[in-house]
């Protein structure tokens, strides 16, 4: 009686264990594009340092995005040679140095599926908000990955942005999640330099 006792609790320890693994997944996904670009070269220009160091506050101190705490982890555009754009890396790097993060690159710009597998797959970041930093034309394809990853059944009837604005850089698109599945998209505006957008 007793083996069949405990043969039971380890059958329920063990779909339990199976459970919370499944909805293991952030609460939120909040993606940026990188800051504003230099005319030549693969840098920031002047202004996108100044948004990058702005940033600091912004994912501190801003309730929009500050539900879930402080980003628990930080993707960036990987440079996929000596030559590409290190601007997503550089959006983040005065946010990631203040939060003591490593800023993950591990992924380029066109990797979104393998992208999104990583961070909905990882138990360290369940209930927390992951940041990406990206290259704007790419960011709508992570959306779309986040959409489709769950095998939980569909994401919620959202509308989804198509494309980034090419013009602009001063907004964050937050993907709210519950088990897995895509629950809101709020398009906020950043506000943090002359001339950003109000709404």
């Amino acid at each position: 009686m007793r083996k069949r006792i405990s043969i039971f609790i380890l059958c329920a320890a063990a779909a339990l264990a199976c459970a919370a693994s499944a909805f293991a997944a952030p609460a939120q996904v909040i993606l940026i594009r990188h800051a504003e670009k230099q005319e030549y070269g693969n840098q920031l220009s002047e202004k996108g340092f100044k948004r990058a160091d702005a940033l600091v506050w912004f994912f501190q101190s801003v309730p929009a995005v500050t539900r879930y705490g402080t980003p628990v982890a930080i993707y960036a555009t990987a440079p996929k040679n000596e030559d590409s754009s290190i601007r997503s890396i550089q959006t983040v790097a005065p946010l990631a140095r203040t939060l003591n993060i490593a800023i993950d690159t591990g992924f380029t710009r066109g990797q979104a599926h393998k992208l999104v597998k990583d961070i909905m797959e990882s138990p360290r970041y369940t209930g927390r908000m992951v940041l990406i930093s990206w290259q704007h034309g790419h960011i709508p394809d992570i959306i779309r990955e986040l959409a489709e990853y769950s095998p939980y059944g569909p994401a919620a009837e959202i509308s989804f942005p198509v494309e980034w604005p090419d013009a602009r850089y001063d907004r964050a698109w937050i993907v709210d999640l519950y088990r897995g599945r895509i629950a809101s998209f709020k398009d906020v505006p950043q506000r943090l330099l002359p001339g950003d957008s109000t709404y």
